[in-house]
């Protein structure tokens, strides 16, 4: 393998692990998924996906550089990142003391519009401290602007590509009659956990925010 690759490589071996571990993204995305439509689940694991993509432009340009090194910019992003995280996890703990039968049909839910789903996952992302720290430290320092261009778009694309594929991966999954049968059981707790570790990621991005530097 041409060592003009290896960076390609590396951000693969990094960006997998931190793709499958559970966080916002994961929670929105099976969330849809679960109470809602499979257009639904696939609007929003699409709109995670560009947000993916849309990270990975930026850090693999100028702009990504110049956030890197900009804390004021940081710091408006952690703020503005914390405070919907928040929201979302007040509407998500809500939905906790609703009641969903085990043989509910999606269409009997309440339908979400396909592009409030879209930009549901779209701010997830962009607003999710994981992805944030990704992108403006691991994924800037292998795909930094010295990099040739055609390695970058590369970069760009296997990004956009791993984070659409495991998305609507998750959306599929989390659509079979099985996974709904167990999930309209623990349901409840489930939303309770999923609202308290939402929180807590706001929280976080606030608390780092408002500190003294």
């Amino acid at each position: 393998m041409s060592a003009r690759w290896t960076p390609l490589v590396a951000l693969a071996a990094v960006y997998l692990p931190a793709l499958a571990s559970p966080g916002p993204n994961f929670l929105a995305v099976t969330r849809a998924a679960l109470d809602g439509s499979r257009r639904q689940g696939v609007a929003t694991a699409l709109g995670v996906a560009s947000g993916s993509t849309l990270q990975a432009l930026l850090a693999a340009s100028s702009v990504g550089l110049l956030l890197a090194h900009a804390p004021a910019a940081q710091r408006v992003v952690a703020l503005v990142g914390g405070a919907y995280l928040l929201y979302v996890a007040r509407n998500v703990l809500r939905q906790a003391h609703g009641v969903l039968p085990a043989d509910a049909a999606p269409a009997a839910r309440p339908a979400v519009a396909l592009h409030a789903a879209f930009r549901a996952g779209l701010l997830t992302n962009l607003t999710n401290p994981k992805a944030l720290v990704f992108f403006s430290t691991i994924f800037t320092a292998l795909v930094g602007p010295g990099m040739p261009s055609a390695l970058r778009f590369a970069a760009v694309a296997m990004i956009c590509a791993l984070s659409t594929c495991w998305h609507l991966a998750l959306a599929t999954l989390f659509m079979q009659p099985a996974v709904r049968t167990v999930y309209a059981r623990v349901r409840p707790n489930l939303l309770r956990v999923t609202a308290m570790a939402i929180g807590g990621f706001g929280l976080h991005l606030l608390w780092d925010a408002a500190r003294v530097r």
